[in-house]
Formats: C-alpha cells, structure tokens, sequence
C-alpha cells in the first residue's frame, strides 16, 4: 500500500500544486525529475527575492519517509554581477536583470510583453520572470525558480516541498511525482483553423486544449516542401483581453507578399520546462483577394412599354470584375431574390425585368462581384407598373347560417397575383341595393356576419368583390341566395263555425294567414282521453276550409282544436277550443243496393228504399277518392237521381241517406264501386 501521507495531500501526478506564495509543477524524465515553481503574486515575488525558497525531497515509497534537503544554500534570484556572468550570451538575461535591478521598466516596442500596463511597475516585474522562466531553463535556475533531481530511482516515489523563507509569509508547495508511471512526454503543437484574409493568414486554436501545457508558441511556416521557418523572433505569448481568457488564441501572418501562394503552417508550444513540442498539426492556408467592387449605383426603375427596366452605373474601373447579379423582392422587408442564373457581363449598365409579376411593389438591387467572389451592393431601387386592370368578379360563393344567427360566407381566392383582398355586400332583398359590409378590403376569404332572425324577411343575399393592389374594384359577384332558420311560429288557423248530427261533426274554419304555413292539424280529445290526438292533416296548398269527423259516436262530447306549422316545423298558438256534444243516435233504416250508370253524359244512380217511409234522400258523390260531397236531394217516394253536372272525366263514387221525418236520418250507404267517365 502506498503511505497513508497521500491520503491528505491535494495534488496531481505533474500538474500544477498552489500554495499561497508559489505555484509548483514537475516533469518527469526518463533519468531525472525537473520540479519548477514560481511566485503566485507580485507581493509574493518581492518577497521571494529578498528571502528565496528551500527545496525538500520526502520518500513517501519507503517505510521511513526520509526528507532530504536537496540544496545546502537558498534558492533565490541571481546577483547582478552573476547574471552579467553566467549569462553573457543569453538574450534574455538583460531582460531578467531590468525587472529585477532595473530602475524603469517602461514598454519597449520590440519586446514580447509590450502591451503590458506600465503603470504597474512591480507586476510588469514578476510577469516578465514568471514568462522568461518558463521559456527558459537558463533563466529559470537564474530566478531559483527550477531544481533538477537526478538522485532518483526508477520506481520512487517522492513527494518535493518547496518552502518560502520570508519570516511572516512562510508557505510551502508540493508535488508528487511516481517514477513508475514512466517519463512524461512533450505534447504535441495545437490543431489550428485558419482564416484567409487579403495578403494575411490568421492561425486560430482552441485556448481550452493548450491551457496546462504551453506558456508560448514558436509560430512555424513553409512553402512546398521547404524548411520551416519561424516567423516570430521572440515566443509568442497569446494575450487576454480586457474580459478575460478568449476561448481562442489566435496569431496573424502578415509577411504574405502574394496572394493565392499556398503556405504550411504548424505552432510549437513551449512548455513550463522550456521544452519545446517536436510535432504539430499542419495546416495549408492561402492569402485571397478580400477587397470588394466599388458599390454599383442605383439610377432609376423606369416603366418601359409595360416593362420595368433597371439602370446602374458602376463608378470606377475594376480590373477583375467578372459581372452584375439583380435581386428583387416584393416587400421591402422580405428576402431578396436574384432574377438571373448566369452573372451580366461587366459592360451591362441595365435589366429587364421578365419575370411573372410585375404588378404591386418590386424592389430591386444590383450586386456587383469580381472573379474572387467578393461582391458590393446598391442600394434599393423602386418600379411600379400602371394597373387599370380590374380582377375577375370571385366564384364560387358558399354560405350558411346557423341557429344563432351567426352567417359564414367563404369562397375561393383569386388567381391574380396582385388580389389584396375582398369587400362583401349585403341586402334583404335581390332587387334591393346591396349595402358595404367591409369598408377596408380584407385579406380572408372567409366572411362572418350576424343577423337577427325573428324577422319577417325569410332571406337575405350577398355579393363579393375582389379588389387588387391598385384598388381596381371587380364586378360583383354572382348574388349568395341564403335562408334564414325560421323561428317565427305562424299564425293560428280560427274554428269559424260547425254542424254536428248523431254521426258527424263538420267543422268549418279559417286557414293560417302566414305564408310559411306548409300544413294544418286537427287534433281532438274525448272524456277519456288524457292528450290531444291528430285526427286528421292536410298539406296548405290542398286550400281545404272544412273538414267532416265520422269518426264520432253517439252520445259523447268532444272538443277540437287546430295549428298550423310552417316549413321549418314551428307549431302555431293552438286555436280556441271547439267543445262539440254528439247527441243520441236512433237506428233509421237505410236504402240499399246504390248504383250508378253513365247514360249520355248523365250519371243515372239508383237504389232500393228502405221499409219506413222517408221524408227525403241526401245523395253524395266524390270524385277520384276525395272526399264526398253533397250534389242533390230526391223526394220521398223518387229511388233514382240523375247526375247532370259531371265535372269531367274521372272515378265517381256516389252514396245515399235517407231522411225521416222525426228529424233522424240512415246511416249513409255507398255504392260497391266506382263509375268510370271518359
């Protein structure tokens, strides 16, 4: 197992450690451990400087944990005069002996941390040891910022302290290194994007992907299959911006001479180490001509013998422009679209419009583009066609009214590309005029009205109008014949009058006056009865004024009443009562074997008197199953009757009653079958 020390310790196998004066990292070779460190802050820097550090090795991979000391003196910054020493021919020694002896430290043009804030002398100071450290090995032992350990085995484990010496800030930082995991390797340069500009390339990578591996980049380019070239004298060191990180790091190449000559680009980090990477993706990447045509200038949209023409001028001269592309669109805030496949060639200075619509708004633009595919635009140039041309009159009109009174008028729209909407009319009446019910066109051709319907008026009637962009107004439509839903009862038909025997009742009354009426209804009741029972209906136009009932019997009441309903089956008020008493029925005897014979256009009928001397005979007759009526008397002691008024050619069917002088009368005896005439 390994020692229970790890349990407590928060760090990574080489990665970066913090104490609150030193940042601490390490990096593991195949025969050494390089442990680098660096003050947290500028506070922490001076201090640093003055007081410097220890470096302590623990071997947490034995029993006995030994701690040694790795260097009997104190790691701290160089003097001046050991850094003009040892370090005579480093370029960057001059830099470290400024930020750290120097008596001004403003930005130099040339140097790599020249936008950096010069009023902040101390923290210029530390961020420029901190950089050079890690870019420099060299320079990092100069700082006391490094120790290599080379007393190590191949499979310890260690666990380095780097301990601050400033009396009141003491402070230690640690990392662990297991030597078993192996040595550590440099990582590769990052994968690159590019972005192709005029006689410039910009190199991008993703800061999240290089954030814990590099402090600087070398910048690398070649042409074909030549050596690479560093285009920055200086590492390269990417820069936050005033909002912080950017998500990319991003490089400019500015030494393109050409453009369209390809390059290979490729970007070595530089790690903490000063390790350089070995490899890195490879991009290829072109300058390209960015520089646009001048702006074509929009003249004038002339209407031109029912055409719209487009003119432009094209100020300047363009060595390499290739051509004119027009876009038009029918609303000002809607896309454009171009009016041509193929580019107009450059010397083209206007453009018909053909296209199928040329009515209403059209905006155009002219696009001017050279052989790069940069392009310039106009600006909105506006035509507009003379319209005298009235839409067709709409078709097809479809309507319906429900029971509310709520009116649904639809039809379909036009096939005129210029339509902007519809107007509805409206009358009571089809040779009424008809009256506006949208005085500003609507866009729907779906219309709802609301009517009342306990009206009189059974109808109403609508036309529709189509009207175009120009307000050019169609003729009306073909006129909409709807019905309204009845819910008007009609007029209750009066009992004007009756006669009642011991057989019958006739009932005489006065038919609804509504004009709606399509049938009348007879409805009685007896003692007996608990409701109303239809004795009889008859449609209106029969135009009946009475109606028998023999259906009655003989000492018995019975009251009738009447209604008419209309088409849409509204019942009218029931009529006054009619209470009717049957009074008692004598047996009279009756004629009998009632016949009829056609003789010259006379209808001869007969019968057989009864055994009772009679008063008199009633005859009846019904023409074609309707209902029988009375056409004459016969005396007392006459068995035959002569029918001289034949109303035409027909079925007849004639019947007897005999009548007795005690005021009572025979049951009415009917012929066995019809009489033909022809």
């Amino acid at each position: 197992m390994r020692p229970s020390i790890l349990a407590f310790l928060c760090f990574a196998l080489s990665g970066t450690v913090t104490g609150q004066s030193l940042q601490t990292t390490a990096f593991n070779t195949s025969d050494s451990v390089v442990v680098r460190w660096a003050p947290s802050s500028a506070q922490a820097w001076e201090r640093f400087n003055r007081y410097g550090c220890r470096i302590e090795r623990v071997d947490v991979g034995t029993p006995e944990r030994k701690v040694e000391r790795l260097h009997t003196d104190t790691l701290k910054p160089m003097s001046l005069e050991a850094l003009k020493h040892r370090l005579a021919a480093n370029s960057h020694a001059p830099i470290i002996a400024q930020a750290l002896f120097g008596a001004d430290m403003r930005p130099n043009t040339g140097d790599v941390r020249a936008q950096m804030d010069a009023a902040d002398q101390t923290t210029m100071r530390w961020s420029l040891c901190a950089l050079y450290a890690d870019i420099d090995p060299a320079i990092a032992d100069a700082l006391g910022y490094r120790w290599v350990d080379k007393n190590v085995s191949g499979t310890g484990y260690y666990l380095y302290r780097v301990i601050t010496l400033a009396p009141e800030h003491a402070d230690t930082a640690m990392i662990a290194i297991d030597r078993k995991d192996g040595a550590h390797t440099i990582p590769h340069g990052p994968a690159l994007s590019t972005h192709e500009k005029e006689h410039s390339i910009t190199l991008r990578w993703e800061r999240e992907q290089v954030k814990n591996s590099f402090s600087a980049y070398w910048i690398e380019r070649r042409q074909g299959t030549g050596a690479w070239q560093r285009l920055n004298n200086v590492p390269f060191v990417p820069m936050d911006n005033e909002r912080g990180a950017a998500i990319q790091h991003a490089y400019t190449d500015t030494t393109i001479t050409r453009d369209y000559v390809p390059y290979q680009y490729r970007v070595l980090g530089i790690t903490p180490f000063g390790m350089i990477s070995s490899e890195a993706p490879v991009v290829t990447a072109m300058g390209r001509n960015r520089t646009a045509p001048p702006n074509p200038v929009m003249q004038r949209v002339n209407d031109e013998q029912g055409e719209l023409v487009v003119h432009w001028d094209q100020p300047g001269t363009a060595a390499d422009l290739k051509g004119f592309r027009v876009e038009k669109t029918y609303h000002a805030n809607a896309a454009y679209q171009p009016l041509h496949r193929d580019l107009l060639p450059p010397s083209t200075r206007q453009f018909t419009d053909t296209s199928s619509f040329l009515i209403g708004e059209n905006h155009f633009r002219v696009w001017a583009v050279d052989t790069a595919g940069n392009a310039s635009v106009s600006l909105s140039g506006y035509g507009v066609l003379a319209d005298s041309i009235a839409p067709a009159p709409p078709i097809g009109l479809k309507g319906s009214i429900d029971s509310a009174g709520v009116v649904t008028v639809h039809w379909p729209w036009g096939k005129e590309k210029d339509l902007m909407g519809y107007r509805v009319f409206f009358a009571n009446a089809a040779d009424h005029n008809f009256n506006n019910l949208s005085p500003e066109p609507q866009q729907d051709t779906v219309f709802h009205d609301t009517i009342p319907l306990r009206t009189l008026t059974k109808h109403i009637y609508y036309k529709v109008v189509a009207v175009d962009r120009n307000f050019n107004h169609s003729a009306l439509s073909a006129v909409l014949h709807l019905v309204k839903p009845d819910q008007v009862a009609p007029v209750a038909p009066v009992i004007e009058r009756y006669a009642v025997n011991d057989s019958a009742v006739v009932i005489h009354f006065v038919p609804s006056s509504s004009d709606d009426v399509a049938r009348h209804v007879l409805l009685r009741r007896s003692p007996v009865d608990t409701t109303w029972r239809e004795v009889v209906a008859w449609n209106a136009s029969e135009q009946r004024r009475t109606w028998t009932d023999r259906t009655v019997t003989a000492a018995a009441a019975y009251t009738y009443l009447m209604q008419a309903v209309d088409s849409a089956g509204n019942r009218s008020p029931r009529s006054v009562p009619l209470e009717v008493r049957i009074p008692q029925r004598q047996e009279h005897p009756a004629a009998g074997a009632v016949n009829a014979v056609v003789v010259d256009d006379v209808i001869q009928v007969s019968w057989v008197p009864p055994t009772r001397p009679v008063k008199h005979y009633v005859i009846y007759r019904s023409k074609n199953g309707a209902m029988a009526n009375t056409v004459g008397s016969a005396g007392s002691d006459a068995t035959t009757f002569a029918d001289v008024r034949v109303p035409g050619n027909g079925s007849y069917r004639y019947a007897v009653k005999a009548v007795y002088a005690d005021g009572g009368s025979s049951r009415i005896v009917e012929m066995p079958g019809p009489v033909e005439v022809r």
